[in-house]
């Protein structure tokens, strides 16, 4: 699927220097998203590139390429000419489809040029609110108990969400029957119409149900507990050996990219970053600020990030179709 939308102009870009790269932008920028248009991801990606288009200069243009999990999007970067003009949101993607994929087609590694990191939401599993189960361990308590296991939902084979739940239930000895989704929306939706037991789902789509009443959030799988629902547990406090499983808004592009551009991308990130309403508006979702300090410092983490998704999918076994 790809549908390309002009976001409105951002100011106009300057006026031509004499060397090239001074030059950039000199046209508008493609943000390649790969997600539907209206996916909670590409709303956020949407907001905050049109934020960042004044302290840069330039205009971007937002490009859907749903599909494949994000496949046909990081290849697109990945090939892309490295003139500072193609440029991927979510650098998790293109690591997962690495991962998961026998060929994704790309290395990793050295196909892509880390720009900058800016948010971060937990992934969270959610209930039906008259579910019997109140806590995380009562959950994780009838999934061990239940002959043949749970139903659990996700966005799809594959996805962080899903091996999350493989994971879980693995390091508990239980068994489940994996529900997939065309995406954590209507993996959310079926657990408020009871189509499965529970579901894992990055917080910014789970987390306004919840506000709603429409589902009850029991564990999130941050790297600490959600500032909005501090008596919610991790799922490495409730599962020893848990793992931390996110959904990180970064942006990458094709390697190769030049220093100077980069620097620009970088800081008109960061300002728009330091919006407070922005803020407010990924704190509201369950989400933090995860700015990067450079370019440099978000490069040297993406090994680390490869790392923990290997290790990732090793515990829970899952794979992609």
């Amino acid at each position: 699927m790809r549908r390309r939308t002009a976001l409105l102009g951002f100011g106009a870009l300057a006026a031509m220097p004499a060397r090239a790269e001074d030059a950039w932008p000199a046209r508008p920028v493609r943000l390649i998203v790969p997600f539907a248009p209206g996916a909670s991801s590409d709303t956020l990606a949407r907001l905050i590139a049109a934020k960042a288009g004044d302290p840069l200069g330039g205009t971007f243009v937002v490009d859907n390429r749903a599909g494949a999990g994000g496949l046909i999007a990081s290849q697109a970067v990945a090939r892309a000419a490295p003139d500072g003009y193609t440029l991927l949101w979510g650098g998790g993607t293109a690591i997962t489809n690495a991962v998961m994929q026998a060929n994704p087609g790309y290395d990793v590694l050295r196909d892509f040029t880390p720009v900058v990191t800016l948010a971060e939401h937990p992934a969270v599993l959610a209930v039906k609110p008259d579910q019997p189960w109140r806590t995380a361990a009562e959950l994780l308590a009838a999934a061990k108990t239940t002959r043949g296991g749970l139903r659990y939902g996700s966005g799809g084979v594959g996805t962080p969400a899903h091996m999350a739940a493989a994971a879980m239930l693995k390091l508990i000895g239980a068994e489940g029957t994996h529900v997939p989704y065309r995406g954590a929306n209507q993996a959310t939706l079926a657990v408020e119409q009871g189509e499965v037991d529970f579901a894992f789902a990055i917080s910014n789509i789970a987390f306004p149900r919840h506000q709603q009443g429409a589902v009850r959030i029991l564990l999130t799988a941050g790297s600490r507990r959600m500032s909005a629902l501090p008596e919610v547990p991790t799922l490495a406090e409730a599962v020893p050996g848990g793992p931390v499983v996110t959904s990180g808004s970064s942006v990458v592009g094709p390697a190769g990219l030049p220093a100077q551009a980069v620097a620009k991308l970088h800081a008109a990130f960061a300002a728009a970053m330091r919006d407070p309403a922005l803020v407010a508006s990924i704190a509201g979702e369950g989400g933090d600020v995860t700015l990067s300090d450079s370019p440099a410092a978000y490069a040297a983490a993406w090994p680390e990030e490869l790392r923990r998704l290997q290790e990732l999918v090793g515990l829970s076994g899952a794979r992609a179709e």
